[in-house]
């Protein structure tokens, strides 16, 4: 069997809730050694966060499998030894605590550099190592708030959404300091040194923002719900509630796609909304033209459409024709289903040493070395 993209590089994990873990378990999943430090007596926080399975946090399963894990006080002198040993042997270090604090420790990137000059430091924060707002505190809700997101999720009304996931930590937090990690170890290839990675989550968020931004800075105009070609403008891009006030999705962005949408539900008098002579474009000519009351007419023609079936329906319909991008708005439960359904492998039980399993999720990497990976129990704390 091929050895894996990351066998041999050994990270040393100081992170805890989900910046960081979720950053180190990808590159656990690409094969990495990564030990996991943590604080005495109760180590990672996610571990004390209910629901609980197989005498472990769900949340901490989810983060951790694949790695080990070591209890170390860094502030007592003996804890400090043990780990600057460590670090003579590691390949990278990744930690989320609040600028200053290792430091403090004397565990900081000069510090640990003289020690391990080939070392890649990677320090997770919220503002980033400088400036004004570097020491404070913040959580996911504070960088969605401060990067526009929350805005231009807001209704008319201003009604600002809570929303079930952490984007900021993901995006900021953990996708952007892998590949930044990544991109460090092939530049390390050709430098022979190591380096310090500053990864702040407040500007990373901002990279989900990069199409709304590119108006932004043309128009300077700010965006909200109904206001927007993305969020329901156009009939064409929009949510539209079913019979049993489920919701389909559609997306027929392009004329070749509505022609074909039309025909599906049948109605070929809205083809003439965006016909196949428009030029490429979103809106299309056609539909930038019309006024915001012609709009509202449109998508209350197709609200009707819609309501005329069960969500259940529209997708034993749809099912059948690939060209109308338009799909079923799933909850958890049947978002699982669909992907077990279509033969995806990122789905996977892991088996507990007690002889259970847990679900998990595989980051869809599309290798096919890594689906052949041995995956490891998440570590008790020890």
């Amino acid at each position: 069997m091929s050895p894996l993209p990351l066998s041999g590089i050994r990270i040393l994990d100081l992170s805890h809730l989900l910046p960081g873990p979720l950053c180190t378990l990808m590159l656990a999943d690409l094969g990495a050694e990564v030990l996991k430090i943590e604080k005495d007596p109760h180590g990672d926080l996610n571990r004390q966060i209910p629901p609980f399975s197989h005498g472990m946090s769900s949340y901490f399963m989810m983060l951790n499998r694949n790695k080990k894990s070591l209890t170390l006080d860094l502030k007592s002198e003996a804890g400090k030894s043990h780990f600057l040993k460590l670090v003579k042997k590691a390949d990278i270090v990744v930690e989320n605590f609040r600028p200053g604090v290792m430091k403090r420790l004397g565990l900081d990137y000069p510090t640990l550099s003289r020690i391990n000059s080939k070392l890649i430091y990677c320090a997770i924060s919220g503002y980033g190592q400088k400036g004004p707002w570097h020491e404070a505190a913040g959580h996911d809700l504070n960088y969605i708030a401060m990067t526009g997101v929350l805005e231009g999720a807001s209704d008319r009304r201003k009604k600002r959404p809570l929303l079930p996931t952490q984007l900021a930590d993901i995006v900021g937090g953990s996708l952007l300091p892998a590949i930044s990690l990544l991109s460090a170890l092939y530049l390390r290839r050709k430098t022979k040194k190591g380096c310090f990675i500053d990864s702040a989550m407040l500007p990373g968020t901002m990279v989900l923002l990069m199409m709304v931004l590119g108006k932004f800075f043309v128009t300077g105009e700010e965006l909200y719900q109904e206001e927007d070609r993305m969020t329901g403008k156009y009939p064409n891009y929009r949510i539209y509630q079913t019979q049993d006030d489920r919701s389909m999705a559609l997306a027929a962005i392009e004329p070749k796609f509505w022609k074909e949408f039309c025909r599906v539900i049948e109605k070929k008098e809205f083809e003439s909304w965006i016909p196949l002579t428009d030029e490429p474009g979103f809106p299309t000519r056609s539909l930038a033209r019309c006024s915001d009351q012609k709009l509202k007419q449109m998508k209350r023609k197709l609200q009707a459409v819609f309501k005329t079936r069960t969500q259940k329906e529209w997708i034993r319909i749809f099912k059948q024709e690939p060209n109308c991008c338009c799909t079923p708005v799933l909850d958890l439960k049947g978002a699982v289903s669909f992907l077990r359904w279509m033969g995806r492998k990122e789905f996977f039980y892991l088996k507990d040493p007690k002889g259970g399993a847990i679900p998990q999720w595989l980051f869809p990497f599309g290798n096919p070395i890594l689906s052949r990976k041995k995956h490891t129990f998440p570590p008790k704390l020890l």
